[in-house]
């Protein structure tokens, strides 16, 4: 079977780093392995390009830099949302017998290249801000945002073949919404359990994104977290919350990611008088991360909105602890035997959840061996490419 994914953001130079890219990329090369041929079109980084990654084709478009000048490596913008489908127009891709487009935009495309080309259009939804648009952004905007959801997500589950969803509480919204059963399926994300593996020992010196060395006290507890530095992600919180446990106990924090709230975020840690324990290393490669986490005591998703978070899955794969809010897609993977649930924005109750743990190693450690052993059994990538598979054989016939 020929397979097309479209997403505005895919791996670069060897490089990924956000959700959606790890998630493609790695089904990508499961369903590779299972003796398929997979290309995934985006938008150029710099220049448009074609190369193999790991079995996988990565075609890299772009129209009159349009593609070039939209780019970050930390987040996916409005406007290359808008301007991808014009590059696609003037890019012929080739057929396939599945288009596989990740959200909206890319999920019209999908449609479009399918109807032409005779091929079948798959849809994927990884997550939505729905809930929570208006704790996000000025209300106008919300209403924009949340009316386009409203509208785009059921369209794209009526024209497609399937649409899949990473977190089952979006799929039953869209469903709410007057979307078919047959056409919504969900699909929770995976982990490569030999990458984030017991085994990995962890990484001796910390730098941030510029190669600057961070002075940490390794002696201490290491409460880490890898996110977009955006405000859906609720790191304010969780620094917040730090300010709170500093109070019983010594720790130190480490966030890996960066985004626009990131210098807000530096500015929040020096306000609150905790900069020596906060440490901000910027963006780091999905394949340099698990040293990272084999360094972490407790892991921490402090989101105000999630899917079936990578991250987290990752974490517990390593049997770290994980803290992780009771929003979205968390508490479809996450329970009180693999971790620890605390409400959304609520900075005391984070912090009592880190100091408990903190403070009962035995705890940690139940916690941890639970969670890897309900990924190994779970949350494999070849588990997911197989059901991804599935769908794509049963809408084909």
């Amino acid at each position: 079977m020929k397979i097309l994914q479209i997403y505005e953001l895919a791996p670069h130079d060897d490089t990924v780093t956000g959700g959606i890219e790890v998630a493609i990329l790695e089904t990508s090369k499961e369903l590779v392995a299972l003796g398929h041929e997979v290309t995934i079109l985006t938008g150029a980084k710099d220049y448009p390009g074609e190369r193999i990654l790991d079995g996988v084709r990565i075609i890299s478009i772009d129209f009159h830099g349009i593609m070039k000048r939209t780019w970050s490596g930390s987040s996916l913008s409005f406007a290359r949302q808008l301007l991808f489908p014009i590059a696609v127009l003037f890019n012929n891709p080739g057929t396939y017998d599945i288009y596989h487009g990740h959200i909206y935009t890319s999920g019209l495309i999908a449609n479009y290249l399918a109807r032409k080309s005779g091929g079948i259009a798959v849809n994927t939804i990884h997550g939505s801000y729905y809930p929570i648009w208006n704790k996000l952004t000025n209300p106008f905007a919300a209403t924009f945002y949340r009316t386009a959801e409203r509208i785009l997500a059921p369209l794209l589950a009526k024209i497609s073949g399937i649409q899949i969803h990473t977190g089952d509480y979006f799929a039953k919204q869209v469903l709410a919404w007057g979307a078919s059963e047959h056409k919504i399926k969900t699909i929770h994300n995976g982990v490569d359990a030999t990458a984030f593996d017991l085994s990995v020992p962890p990484i001796t010196h910390l730098y941030s994104s510029d190669k600057q060395c961070i002075s940490i006290d390794m002696s201490t507890p290491i409460i880490l977290t890898a996110r977009r530095l955006v405000k859906k992600n609720g790191i304010d919180y969780l620094i917040r919350a730090i300010k709170h446990v500093l109070k019983g106990e010594k720790c130190q924090l480490v966030i890996i990611g960066d985004g626009a709230e990131r210098s807000s975020l530096e500015q929040l840690a020096h306000d609150l008088e905790i900069q020596n324990h906060v440490h901000f290393l910027g963006l780091v490669p999905h394949d340099q991360l698990p040293p990272y986490l084999a360094l972490a005591d407790i892991a921490v998703v402090p989101s105000l909105i999630e899917a079936s978070s990578i991250f987290m899955l990752e974490a517990m794969a390593m049997a770290k602890p994980v803290i992780a809010t009771n929003a979205g897609g968390l508490p479809e993977v996450l329970n009180s035997s693999t971790g620890i649930l605390v409400e959304p924005m609520d900075e005391i109750e984070l912090a009592d959840a880190i100091l408990e743990l903190l403070q009962n190693k035995e705890h940690r450690y139940q916690l941890g061996k639970n969670a890897r052993e309900y990924i190994k059994e779970n949350h494999s990538w070849k588990t997911v490419a197989k059901q991804i598979l599935c769908e794509y054989r049963r809408i084909k016939n």
